[in-house]
């Protein structure tokens, strides 16, 4: 793991090779998507993606794109990121099995390289009769430098209410 909290996002090199493992042409499309992948830091929505590649090769359509992101979703390749807004954002997958904790404010994503819940999820599967399983874990709050940036901003406004006659108001 990184010493930022992210687990080692998987390289160009990765993704082709998962592709191939599980017996996936590498197409001329895929390859390029594949590339503009690399070039998002974290997350990012179907539309983002789009977007970038209407830029640099708008040759591809949009249902290529679309069909891109579902096998790379079912190859390991992307991770899917069910955020509290509803909206469902993408990131390059990370190796290893890991869970996902998630800053609703700078939508910063660090991974959680341990289940505190696989005995338990294992032991429901066994008793329940199912025999492969799959689990993910998405937990979201405010990471500390929002938090901070939250607070500073409480102080500033409720000194602002001393200062300024008792009118504060509401940054978002």
């Amino acid at each position: 793991m990184a010493s930022d909290g992210r687990s080692k996002r998987f390289s160009y090199e990765d993704m082709t090779a998962l592709l191939a493992e599980k017996g996936c042409r590498l197409t001329e499309q895929r390859n390029i998507i594949l590339k503009s992948l690399l070039s998002f830091p974290l997350t990012f929505s179907p539309m983002d993606l789009e977007k970038r590649l209407m830029k640099t090769d708008p040759a591809l359509g949009r249902a290529t794109i679309f069909r891109a992101i579902d096998l790379f979703l079912e190859m390991g390749i992307l991770e899917k990121i069910h955020r509290e807004s509803g909206d469902d954002v993408y990131l390059v997958g990370s190796v290893g099995h890991h869970h996902h904790l998630i800053c609703r404010v700078c939508g910063e994503i660090r991974d959680i390289n341990f289940c505190p819940f696989e005995e338990g999820i294992h032991e429901i599967m066994r008793k329940e009769g199912y025999s492969e399983g799959y689990h993910r874990i998405e937990i979201e709050g405010i990471c500390g430098v929002c938090k901070k940036v939250s607070e500073k901003t409480q102080d500033e406004a409720e000194g602002g209410l001393r200062s300024h006659g008792g009118k504060v108001r509401q940054l978002h």
